[in-house]
């Protein structure tokens, strides 16, 4: 870990921060020819900016989720959790430590009539989980950057990753709850290492976490956005 926060980091927290001073507002995201009314609340992170590319990078990378059982670990506006929903999946927990994202992510469900099918609520992780609950699908929108918070505020918390704690524990902790062939889906970037000797350093080190873990990788799509390399990952 470091101390370093790109440039680029700094300038997605200070906008997301600049408009919480304003309050709510409405996004329209693009998927598939529909667009889904998201309301952002002050300091979520949006489902589409900008300055990332992680949110839009899971969602289309999805497929057919008919008649799966999803979990949305930092569901943030609750779009992943509503995207999956409209691929076919038959329930989805969304959970997030923000109290303010899990009044967005309500609120967005009830604004896409999608309360029967996702439950929300407030979850470090895995912690309040019910035991024994299994999913076929772990969507996991971490935070991207292994550096210390600049503010250990909840909005400063959906960036940074000191030491890489939370990937590590998520990693270490969601063989318990998937089934025998559910997958962990999740994106990161080359936000730090970009610039450096080894552009992909940043990807190297999250790999060994996975090993680590005795996680598999079984498939990487990679996209080139906004200057940065972007790498949806599929894992079990």
């Amino acid at each position: 870990m470091n101390n370093i926060h790109p440039t680029h980091t700094q300038n997605f927290i200070k906008d997301v921060k600049e408009k919480a001073k304003k309050g709510a507002y409405r996004v329209n995201v693009d998927f598939r020819g529909d667009k889904i009314p998201v309301d952002v609340y002050p300091g979520v992170f949006p489902p589409s900016s900008d300055y990332s590319f992680s949110s839009k990078s899971i969602y289309e990378n999805l497929g057919t989720l008919e008649g799966k059982v999803v979990l949305d670990l930092g569901t943030g506006t609750g779009i992943e959790a509503i995207v999956a929903v409209k691929l076919g999946a038959s329930y989805v927990d969304a959970v997030d430590i923000n109290p303010v994202a899990i009044e967005c992510a309500s609120h967005n469900i009830e604004l896409n009539n999608l309360g029967s099918k996702i439950q929300v609520f407030e979850s470090d992780l895995f912690s309040n989980i019910e035991n024994g609950k299994r999913y076929d699908l772990i969507i996991a929108n971490l935070p991207i950057e292994n550096s210390a918070f600049g503010e250990e505020d909840y909005t400063e918390m959906a960036f940074y990753d000191p030491d890489f704690e939370i990937h590590k524990r998520s990693f270490k902790d969601v063989r318990k709850y998937l089934k025998e062939n559910g997958v962990l889906v999740f994106t990161h970037a080359n936000l730090r290492s970009k610039d450096t000797e080894n552009p992909m350093s940043d990807f190297l080190e999250l790999e060994l976490l996975l090993k680590a873990a005795n996680l598999d990788v079984l498939d990487k799509v990679v996209y080139d956005k906004l200057g940065f390399t972007w790498i949806n990952y599929k894992v079990k």
